[in-house]
């Protein structure tokens, strides 16, 4: 599981030298500010909230049936998100990623287009982590995007229509981990 802060990705809670996660989560939340601003130019009240950890939960992880990816948020960021989607409705999603070294860093744009808000989460997670996970959503044709708090509390839930946008090239995923 990839952990990460402002400074960059840690794995296991252990600081990882490679420069490559460090230069890659930089980027990523530069970026989504990036994106951020750019909506806002045209109008959009945004919210952008980079995840201290992603992780893809896969069916039978817990005790439920939930699968897509988890972002963690907390303190501000936790409260912020929850006022700000309060009763709205994130119909429309836009996936922007890059795989490096066998991490994926990726942005999700959540859109309200009545309201006109944008919920913008990053995350990173490792490719070998996530083949059950690509597996459920391929199979079942959707995919979830959680926020959760640090009580695992879930926040708020996204459903989306189309897994490829988060998963393009699932046999990459196959091949990467445990045959599921």
């Amino acid at each position: 599981m990839v952990r990460r802060s402002e400074d960059g990705p840690t794995e296991g809670g252990t600081d990882m030298a490679s420069d490559t996660l460090k230069v890659g989560w930089q980027e990523t939340v530069q970026d989504m500010r990036a994106m951020a601003a750019d909506r806002e130019e045209k109008g959009f009240e945004t919210l952008a909230i980079p995840s201290h950890n992603t992780a893809p939960v896969a069916p039978g992880d817990g005790d439920d049936d939930r699968f897509g990816l988890s972002h963690l948020v907390d303190g501000d960021d936790a409260e912020a998100f929850v006022e700000f989607t309060e009763g709205r409705d994130f119909s429309e999603t836009g996936v922007y990623q890059m795989a490096d070294g066998g991490n994926v860093f990726m942005v999700t744009e959540h859109i309200d287009h009545d309201n006109e808000q944008i919920v913008f989460v990053a995350g990173a997670f490792r490719v070998v982590d996530a083949t059950a996970t690509v597996r459920a959503a391929m199979d079942r044709g959707k995919m979830y995007t959680y926020v959760r708090a640090l009580d695992q509390t879930i926040l708020g839930t996204f459903e989306h229509d189309d897994p490829s946008d988060f998963f393009p090239d699932p046999d990459v995923y196959y091949s990467a981990g445990p045959n599921v």
